[in-house]
């Protein structure tokens, strides 16, 4: 992958922070908080800032022509910076106070990635050579992890070891509930009643239980107890049926 899609990607990462921000809910109690995502900001901003100044900003620092932008950018970038972490720092009481001071620090983040895009990566397409900036799409990905790997930073989206707890708190809930629901079921299986379970000899014993209801006979054996009868046929049709969400309704047998 080359150096401008590589910064082009670093820049969708802070501008997606940057949109979140606003309508992300606070609270210990929250995943994905404002105070989470502003964290994540200012460690996106941190370790892009590193990578360009080992691959781009070094390179152009070379060439006169590119020296005062290279300056310039390097202080809208600390100015940023402090006022993100001054931010950090705000009450979380004053909401619309917050907002307004991050409206204010998110454009200058916004112009500085701006003047990345407009000023600094076509001036280096012209001013680099083409091992130059095979060379710095090298260090952008080595500072980048360098940066990632020294300050122990979580990527975005990866769960914390409070996160896996409560991940895992909630996974344990669930196989306990299925465990109890399927206990319940195999319990009232075992106390069915085995009425009519005499008379199923009479069937094939590698008929499948999905076919006892069709082979029951249609008629009513000579002799043969009208209430058994129907007992039989009713645990055959729960067989049948199960399991469906409406019970069924069997009328009295009479033949």
């Amino acid at each position: 992958m080359d150096i401008w899609r590589l910064i082009e990607r670093d820049h969708a990462n802070i501008t997606q922070l940057i949109r979140e921000i606003p309508n992300a809910l606070n609270g210990p109690g929250v995943v994905r908080s404002r105070e989470r995502l502003l964290a994540d900001l200012l460690d996106e901003l941190r370790v892009h800032a590193a990578a360009v100044e080992a691959s781009l900003m070094t390179a152009l620092g070379r060439h006169a022509e590119a020296r005062g932008l290279v300056s310039d950018l390097r202080h809208e970038h600390e100015r940023a910076m402090s006022e993100l972490r001054a931010l950090a720092k705000y009450g979380r009481h004053d909401v619309s106070g917050w907002l307004n001071r991050f409206e204010d620090v998110s454009y200058l983040v916004d112009q500085h990635l701006h003047r990345h895009t407009h000023e600094v990566l076509p001036l280096a397409r012209r001013l680099l050579s083409a091992q130059e900036i095979h060379e710095a799409a090298q260090a952008f990905v080595r500072a980048r992890g360098q940066a990632l790997r020294g300050s122990g930073w979580t990527p975005r989206g990866k769960a914390e070891p409070s996160e896996f707890a409560l991940v895992a708190t909630v996974g344990l809930a669930a196989v306990g509930a299925a465990l109890l629901a399927w206990r319940f079921g195999l319990l009232r299986g075992a106390s069915a009643p085995a009425r009519g379970r005499d008379s199923d000899r009479s069937l094939s014993r590698g008929q499948p239980r999905s076919d006892l209801a069709a082979a029951a006979p249609r008629e009513r054996a000579p002799r043969e107890d009208l209430r058994d009868r129907q007992d039989r046929l009713l645990d055959e049709a729960v067989e049948e049926t199960f399991p469906a969400s409406d019970p069924i309704s069997p009328a009295r047998i009479t033949r």
